[in-house]
């Protein structure tokens, strides 16, 4: 039990670190400029790949997981005003933890998964609103929770005989499908002012990621049809969005970030080998989401 609730509070925080800290705080710090976000961007590439290669004696994703959160508390004391080399040290801890935080669930634990992501959505959308550059403290308090959870996990041993899938390439590229898709719209809506859904609507939200959770752990359909399932919730929430629909808006986009992400998490934590996963990470989180940053500042599909 006590394992459960640590594992979904790790996740589950420092998912809340990367929406409100990495996400809105520090691109919102830097005006979303690209130039000086790029140290980020390579250590979090940087930090991905390395935390799928052998680290010498350190053989425990929990381990390199303290180390990690280790690292990133220190630099969170350094929020917002980062340089470059303290910017890129920074991208390399949260780059360590995105794939090693997946890697420690295995499919069955869908409660812990769902819990977690309550987590990062309820705390990400109450806390939306608040001023960039004054979320030191949520940095600090993030981090310390998330490192807490680690230090109770440190014998916690991933089962590698429940991991007994290893996709394609191909397979994944829905995968960084739907997350470009939802970078890009998050970005603009979050740079609109007419339909800034997080303005106004904060616990409609809240209440439709938590909807879109639930209808991912209930709802069974193969996996073919969940992609489309998928593709049918981002084609209402584009649409609602050319139309500036704020209301309908609010409904529909945070179901469709909650259930996609559900589908995301289980289809990468069946990855058996920690160092492919890694791999997947860098196209499915970085490069894809970077694109979608990318997207959004140059207006052409809004």
């Amino acid at each position: 039990m006590m394992q459960s609730l640590a594992l979904a509070l790790l996740l589950g925080f420092e998912l809340s670190y990367y929406l409100l800290i990495i996400q809105t705080g520090i691109a919102q710090h830097y005006h979303s400029d690209l130039i000086k976000l790029f140290p980020l961007f390579i250590g979090g590439i940087a930090g991905t790949v390395f935390s799928g290669q052998a680290w010498g004696s350190i053989t425990n994703p929990v381990h390199k997981i303290i180390i990690a959160l280790s690292l990133q508390l220190i630099l969170s004391f350094l929020y917002p005003d980062y340089n470059v080399v303290t910017l890129g040290l920074l991208g390399v801890s949260v780059g360590l933890m995105a794939p090693l935080g997946i890697y420690l669930f295995k499919e069955k634990q869908q409660k812990e998964l769902l819990f977690a992501l309550a987590i990062a959505y309820t705390v990400g959308t109450y806390c939306f609103t608040t001023f960039a550059d004054g979320r030191e403290w949520m940095a600090l308090a993030f981090t310390f929770i998330a490192l807490s959870s680690a230090l109770i996990l440190k014998d916690y041993k991933v089962e590698e005989d429940a991991k007994v899938i290893s996709h394609t390439f191909v397979a994944y590229l829905p995968l960084m499908l739907w997350i470009l898709l939802d970078s890009n719209l998050f970005e603009t809506l979050a740079r609109h002012e007419t339909i800034n859904i997080w303005s106004h609507q904060t616990f409609l939200i809240m209440t439709f990621h938590l909807l879109g959770l639930i209808a991912a752990y209930f709802i069974h359909m193969p996996t073919l049809k969940k992609h489309l399932f998928i593709a049918l919730l981002f084609s209402g929430s584009y649409g609602l969005s050319y139309l500036e629909e704020p209301l309908a808006l609010a409904m529909l986009y945070p179901f469709t970030i909650s259930y996609y992400n559900v589908i995301v998490f289980t289809a990468l934590s069946k990855e058996m080998s920690l160092a492919k996963l890694s791999s997947m990470m860098v196209f499915i989180g970085w490069i894809a989401s970077g694109m979608g940053l990318a997207l959004a500042l140059s207006k052409i599909l809004h």
